[in-house]
């Protein structure tokens, strides 16, 4: 009896091992990436981080499109902690390949998934909180995707592209500008649409034909370099562009760009005193590249 009962407990212990290692080889796996591993906040994901998640279940080899509801994972909240990219509850692979769908931030309630209506932030200068994303990190809406992958793949990976436009105000001083640059100086946009339509499957966003123009203040890193991000849009010809306010005087500049998904637009404004001194000269260059 004795016998009988000590090969039991082995072959129950073997029995829950087995389970458990099978359990675990079915559980997704997730590594998350920024394009040249930055994004509007900082150089990486940072602990705290949240995304959305979604995975589709493919019907054979054909792709089934995104729902809001009824995909094999429905907006899920991934966290990261430092280290590692986790859920609330333990998420598996379905039996067939997936195709996984990704947005930072998190949005915690998605109504629509080809036409879901997004805003950045007016106020970009706003600072982050432990409760809350700062109205520039909040404002810098990424998504990636992968397609057809099924658990012989390994890990999941997304790689994040931006979907907004980035613009960058550099401040400098021509050789005729005398003093230094007040540290009460703020930069802000003019005339900019702040709403747009997400489509989640396609990973693109279009302005809203009908939103309003609103100013965004832009967020300081320093008395020379103020940054936004803005829903992409061109800005016509002899339109207030860039505010600059500075020492109680506002200074508005005309400018026409095309802000384009992906990119940074740079805008150098060189400062110059005017031969009276009674005020300053500003001269406007602007130039774009890749958002990195």
């Amino acid at each position: 009896m004795k016998k009988i009962f000590y090969i039991s407990l082995a072959i129950l212990a073997f029995s829950a091992c087995e389970k458990s290692r099978v359990a675990e080889e079915g559980v997704i796996r997730f590594n998350l990436s920024l394009p040249e591993a930055t994004k509007a906040t900082a150089t990486a994901f940072e602990a705290g981080d949240a995304v959305s998640l979604y995975a589709v279940e493919r019907d054979g080899a054909e792709q089934v499109p995104l729902q809001i509801g009824g995909n094999w994972i429905n907006n899920e909240k991934l966290s990261f902690d430092g280290s590692a990219w986790t859920s609330a509850r333990t998420l598996y692979w379905a039996d067939g390949a997936c195709d996984f769908y990704a947005f930072y931030p998190y949005q915690a309630s998605i109504g629509s998934v080809d036409s879901y209506p997004f805003s950045v932030e007016v106020d970009q200068n706003s600072a982050k909180t432990a409760e809350a994303l700062g109205g520039y990190e909040a404002s810098d809406l990424m998504w990636a995707s992968a397609q057809n992958v099924s658990r012989t793949d390994g890990a999941v990976n997304l790689a994040f592209h931006h979907m907004m436009s980035k613009v960058v105000v550099r401040v400098l001083t021509g050789d005729k500008f005398e003093g230094a640059i007040p540290d009460d100086i703020v930069a802000h946009v003019y005339n900019t649409v702040t709403d747009c339509a997400v489509d989640w499957s396609k990973g693109s966003v279009e302005k809203d034909a009908f939103g309003a123009k609103k100013t965004i203040t832009m967020k300081k890193l320093s008395n020379t370099r103020f940054e936004a991000v803005l829903v992409p849009q061109n800005i016509e010809k002899r339109t207030p562009l860039i505010e600059l306010t500075m020492g109680g005087i506002a200074y508005l500049l005309e400018y026409s760009l095309s802000f384009r998904p992906g990119y940074c637009h740079y805008i150098d404004l060189t400062l110059n005193t005017s031969p009276d001194q009674e005020m300053i000269e500003i001269a406007i260059d602007a130039e774009e590249g890749d958002w990195n």
